[in-house]
């Protein structure tokens, strides 16, 4: 982990990833102990805010199962646009914070945490 592009998570940024690993599902809770010390930098170039994460040495892996994706949500920003929620981990770390807009293209923030369900196929994303 000696990226010098790699900062601490924002305020918000580390607020909704705690929600998220705190909410959904079961064995995201064990991904929890790794939010301490994490580092992140923005990972798209298109406005959104995903970020790529990277987890401090030292830190316990989580129990990761054969999925990359940890958590699949959809939700929206206070912006009002639709966006879906991807959580990725690689061998049992976080590393990646995916938020993409379903329709809209723009910059966007964050969704609010209020707003966030998992995400289903065929499901109207309610504004």
């Amino acid at each position: 982990m000696k990226n010098p592009a790699l900062r601490p998570l924002t305020r918000e940024e580390e607020k909704l990833l705690r929600w998220i690993l705190e909410n959904w599902p079961d064995e995201a809770k064990s991904f929890l102990p790794q939010i301490e010390g994490i580092r992140a930098e923005n990972s798209c170039s298109c406005g959104c805010p995903s970020i790529s994460l990277a987890v401090s040495d030292g830190v316990p892996t989580a129990i990761a199962g054969k999925d990359r994706i940890v958590v699949d949500l959809s939700g929206q920003t206070s912006e009002g646009f639709s966006v879906g929620v991807l959580l990725f981990q690689d061998d049992g770390k976080l590393s990646e914070l995916e938020i993409y807009p379903f329709d809209d293209e723009g910059t966007f923030g964050l969704p609010t945490i209020e707003s966030l369900s998992p995400f289903e196929v065929g499901k109207p994303i309610s504004s």
